[in-house]
């Protein structure tokens, strides 16, 4: 499940390996996409940029174009040598340069925006990028999390990009677990300190991902070998004692998505 750590380096690896570089062929064989002409609108196009808005993609163009995508749950790039070309099982997209080619599987969430054309209302309504490095993520979480219905839980709030961007499930319940917050908490019942610990928390966990460049991995203890299978605090450990305390770790789900939260019920409070 991509989470914004995902997005970020993708924009790092495209930014050096596609930006700059002319697209010498475009491959869109999702059915889906076909109304959109992406291979006729974008072939000859030059790579200008590429970006990342919490769990959103953006390549953008030469021509003033910009290619919008994201992942959802089951979405993947994958960037290659142009000498290696993509599987097609799945295949949405493909773009060529000389020397690279961009493969997106499994993503009908992509949309080619002409010039001055507005971004989607969902990009439009994202909130603060935990990675954002003109963003204080601390600040941000705190300031947004103040604006929440009281009522509200932690965890499901976390999770609503509209607040703040980049945290997924995973993320959700690791930072909730490292700053000692339980997710059924109302928002209300936050103080400052704590909402600030939240995003800080949050946007570490985040910025290691990205630099980690594999699966998401919260917990390092310092006798485990690199290729170890486990590597998160509560997540995916349900009745599995507490990495601190030994209490069984608990799951059940949350939110409208029903997305499953994993908590300890001993050290968050």
């Amino acid at each position: 499940m991509p989470e914004g750590q995902v997005s970020h380096r993708n924009a790092i690896r495209f930014t050096a390996a596609l930006v700059g570089h002319q697209l010498t062929r475009v491959e869109a064989p999702e059915p889906r996409l076909t109304a959109q002409r992406i291979p006729e609108r974008l072939e000859g196009d030059r790579v200008t940029g590429a970006e990342a808005v919490g769990k959103h993609h953006l390549l953008r163009f030469a021509s003033g174009r910009v290619l919008h995508s994201h992942l959802m749950m089951s979405g993947v790039w994958r960037l290659m040598p142009s000498s290696s070309p993509p599987r097609p099982g799945g295949l949405f997209l493909a773009l060529w340069t000389s020397r690279h080619v961009a493969a997106l599987y499994r993503c009908p969430n992509v949309r080619l925006l002409e010039p001055g054309e507005p971004l989607s209302r969902g990009l439009r309504a994202t909130g603060p990028d935990l990675l954002d490095p003109a963003v204080d993520p601390g600040a941000a979480a705190g300031a947004r999390l103040a604006r929440v219905e009281p009522t509200r839980q932690v965890g499901d709030a976390l999770m609503d990009q509209r607040i703040v961007s980049g945290i997924g499930n995973v993320y959700k319940s690791e930072t909730c677990f490292l700053t000692g917050i339980d997710p059924w908490r109302p928002v209300g019942s936050l103080s400052s300190e704590e909402a600030t610990a939240l995003g800080a928390t949050a946007s570490r966990l985040l910025a290691e991902g990205v630099a980690d460049g594999g699966p998401i991995r919260t917990w390092r203890p310092p006798d485990a070998p690199p290729w170890a299978r486990e590597r998160t605090w509560v997540y995916g450990r349900r009745g599995k004692p507490c990495r601190r305390c030994g209490t069984r770790v608990r799951s059940r789900g949350q939110g409208d998505a029903n997305r499953t939260t994993y908590w300890c019920p001993t050290c968050q409070t």
